[in-house]
């Protein structure tokens, strides 16, 4: 699956079904598992990248300190110019960048998860105390009866 494949799927793993709830609660810690097994991964390719970057700058300034531009004076100041300034470092960088991108778009993910499990936690005691309810003249289904006979057992051992 590519990133913007998964990023699209955020948007409709994250949304909650309030009228069932029993699905959605049953589905979080699946969801939340996924997308923090995501996380690792691209906190692993973050550290990647650096431990790359950091092995293409050792290479860089040896092979300029071993080999220095003719015309050049060789300084420090001069050898950190021409690193920073190589095409080599330039890609390490960015691919590091791509990386912590990806990275804090994960993070922003599962925390939305952790927002997802307290409106969950909020929606079921809503609907516990009956907030769901309707008054709309609808025939009663063996469901209503049911969902009432729960939340009344709900309410006696609270009052006890």
């Amino acid at each position: 699956m590519t990133k913007e494949e998964i990023l699209q799927s955020v948007q409709r793993d994250v949304a909650i079904n309030r009228y069932k709830l029993e699905e959605e609660c049953a589905k979080q810690a699946t969801l939340y598992l996924y997308y923090s097994d995501l996380l690792a991964d691209a906190k692993a390719e973050e550290d990647a990248a650096d431990d790359a970057l950091d092995t293409v700058l050792g290479e860089v300034e040896i092979q300029l300190r071993d080999h220095p531009p003719e015309g050049i004076k060789v300084t420090d100041s001069t050898i950190k110019a021409l690193v920073s300034s190589d095409e080599r470092i330039v890609k390490a960088k960015e691919r590091l960048r791509d990386a912590k991108a990806w990275r804090y778009k994960l993070e922003g993910v599962v925390n939305a998860f952790g927002h997802k499990k307290s409106q969950l936690d909020n929606l079921v005691v809503l609907w516990s105390k009956g907030y769901y309810m309707s008054d709309t003249g609808t025939p009663r289904t063996g469901l209503d009866v049911a969902a009432d006979a729960i939340r009344g057992n709900l309410k006696q051992s609270r009052e006890e």
